[in-house]
């Protein structure tokens, strides 16, 4: 029988355990750097801004926060009531109208889903509660039995068609229609980043010219910190408290990190973290154990570091290669490192 053991982190370890990125900058004797931190998304999300006043800055926060929490109680799988919750609950295969928001974000994770070839897939909900990762990390980790990991399979590769349907109807609404079992809607990893989308057009708006939101493993930066870049701190893999590589950032940038080390549980010397490969019903195997993604769009940047893991470090050096726009720095377990020529950031220490 697995024994399993929960990795466990004291109080200071605990928060920086929340964020792939850390943020670093020396105190100058007047301080014009701001930080709030708010829960939201089953994460922590800390803003920053430079150089506005105490008045402008709680008034743009307290905005910020304000629309962070309306894309949670749009996208939310697990809250009663919101329009996923009542699209995953809904009689299989019953069209299911949604906000015109929601279709724009599920849109892009159909897209993201056909143009990776299934390595990024929004559909996981069902196979991420079977591993317990639905809600966070399970007290207990316990590994899934083979006969449900390959039911689910089974039920997947029976499907020609992809269970989860996006319908502009004549009308004009937009529904949704899911299949149901083995198919539930889950953004868990693609809501978080247009939700720092969507707050950096609301930081912008409400005055702010320099700052940056970092949300668990998503962050987004504009202007810079005293004509000075950002510096930002991408945390190690296996010592967490340790920099793995540092950013130095100024204008307008996204960035995603995703790890093997952000929600895991080991069985046995076996580490199993929330990626999930929907090839095989397990946590993706891909040999790859830190992928960053710079972009222009948090939401993209979401997407492609899950995608990008799943595919592991050749498929997805290949990919990231071929997109304009897009940078990215991968790690594999065994020390490989990668970073493409146009990402903005230098190695500090090995995996």
């Amino acid at each position: 029988m697995n024994r399993a053991t929960l990795k466990k982190w004291g109080p200071f370890l605990v928060l920086l355990a929340f964020f792939s990125f850390w943020l670093v900058w020396k105190k100058p004797a007047h301080q014009e750097v701001h930080s709030t931190t708010h829960l939201a998304m089953g994460t922590l999300v800390t803003v920053s801004t430079w150089g506005v006043a105490t008045s402008v800055e709680e008034k743009a926060v307290a905005q910020i926060f304000a629309r962070i929490d309306q894309v949670e109680e749009l996208a939310s799988r697990q809250k009663t009531g919101t329009p996923v919750y009542q699209v995953n609950h809904a009689t299989p295969g019953t069209p299911v109208v949604v906000p015109e928001e929601l279709a724009t974000i599920l849109a892009a994770g159909l897209e993201m889903h056909t143009v990776s070839n299934g390595a990024f897939d929004p559909g996981l909900g069902f196979l991420s509660d079977l591993w317990g990762f639905g809600h966070g990390v399970p007290d207990v980790g316990k590994i899934p039995a083979a006969t449900e990991l390959a039911a689910w399979l089974h039920e997947r590769k029976k499907n020609t068609d992809y269970g989860i349907k996006l319908v502009k109807e004549p009308g004009g609404a937009m529904t949704v229609q899911v299949d149901g079992y083995p198919f539930t809607l889950d953004l868990g990893a693609i809501a978080k980043g247009y939700a720092l989308d969507q707050a950096m057009e609301t930081m912008k708006q409400s005055g702010v010219q320099n700052g940056l939101i970092i949300g668990g493993g998503d962050m987004i930066i504009t202007g810079s910190k005293g004509g000075q870049p950002w510096r930002i701190g991408i945390q190690h893999p296996r010592d967490h408290d340790k920099i793995m590589a540092s950013s130095e950032i100024k204008g307008d940038l996204a960035m995603a990190t995703s790890g093997d080390y952000e929600r895991f549980f080991m069985v046995d010397g076996e580490r199993e973290h929330h990626i999930l490969d929907p090839q095989t019903a397990k946590p993706s195997r891909s040999g790859l154990i830190s992928v960053s993604i710079q972009t222009q769009k948090a939401m993209t940047a979401d997407m492609l570091s899950t995608a990008v893991f799943v595919m592991g470090m050749e498929k997805g050096r290949k990919w990231i290669e071929k997109m304009a726009g897009v940078e990215g720095m991968l790690v594999t377990e065994n020390g490989e490192r990668w970073k493409s020529p146009g990402f903005q950031g230098q190695w500090l220490e090995g995996p």
